[in-house]
């Protein structure tokens, strides 16, 4: 017996839900395999690049860095060195890419520039904080907005469903 009518169509959107939000999850259950320390870091700053899994000598690259970075230290198979991010390194996010020594393995993660302070507003504490960004931006705290794009997708099936649900039954206690 298959689902007809308004309980179909609930499956139905029930089953897009999960697919949406299923595909728009970032991580999609797998974490980054190159990790940067900060993950959010102001331009002409510095940060940790460790690699998971990756034999050394391992070097790190990024359009962002002022040069490669070789990663030397760190614990067995996880590499990890110093990178220093260029002082006019474009605002957003950037892609890490490791080679990986004695294979061909090429790892990836990303990691963010961000302002080096917010606007002077008197200790009032109402400004973004330092390198926080707009709601406006491309990125909110890593996220991509995909995610909440997917959310607004499922408010807007939800409230049509409910829309659809209540026509039905106003039509129905009119006959």
């Amino acid at each position: 017996m298959g689902l007809t009518g308004v309980p179909g169509r609930w499956a139905v959107v029930a089953g897009l839900t999960t697919a949406m939000v299923a595909t728009a999850s970032p991580s999609a259950g797998a974490a980054d395999d190159v990790t940067v320390s900060p993950s959010r870091v102001e331009a002409g700053g510095t940060a940790e690049v460790t690699a998971q899994d990756c034999g050394e000598p391992a070097v790190a690259t990024s359009d962002a860095f002022q040069a490669d970075a070789q990663l030397t230290g760190g614990a067995a198979g996880n590499p990890a060195g110093t990178a220093q991010v260029a002082g006019d390194a474009e605002l957003g996010r950037h892609v890490v890419e490791v080679s990986c020594g004695g294979s061909d393995v090429t790892l990836y993660g990303t990691f963010e520039i961000v302002a080096a302070q917010g606007p002077d507003t008197g200790g009032g504490g109402l400004a973004l904080a330092g390198g926080a960004q707009d709601p406006g931006a491309p990125y909110a705290d890593g996220a991509p907005v995909m995610i909440g794009g997917a959310a607004g997708v499922i408010a807007a099936l939800s409230a049509a469903g409910g829309f659809a649900l209540a026509r039905r039954r106003r039509a129905a206690r009119r006959d």
